[in-house]
């Protein structure tokens, strides 16, 4: 099984996404319950309130971009960068999520 299923109740296959399977709605539900820095935190910090902070401190022409920076990780989450670079199939899903 290479799928998992999203909020939304789309089915996310990892070996075979398409845009279609890609849902703005579940992006936020899930990056507000991703913690950056594995949880290594003294409090909870999301991947959408950071996304959310990027966005703000870009030019207006940028925001939606900078929002979206890592959209990804809704589906792939948020993996600590020197452990990606021991995960080279991920990297690749990530890049093609991405």
């Amino acid at each position: 099984m290479s799928f998992i299923q999203t909020l939304s109740g789309k089915q996310f296959d990892y070996l075979s996404a398409t845009i279609d399977d890609i849902d703005i709605e579940d992006i936020a539900v899930a990056l507000s319950n991703i913690c950056r820095f594995s949880g290594h935190l003294p409090e909870f910090y999301s991947v959408a309130q950071h996304s959310v902070l990027c966005s703000q401190l870009v030019s207006p022409e940028f925001a939606f971009e900078a929002l979206m920076h890592d959209a990804a990780e809704a589906y792939c989450q948020d993996i600590p960068a020197p452990l990606k670079a021991l995960l080279p199939d991920y990297r690749e899903i990530e890049k093609r999520t991405d």
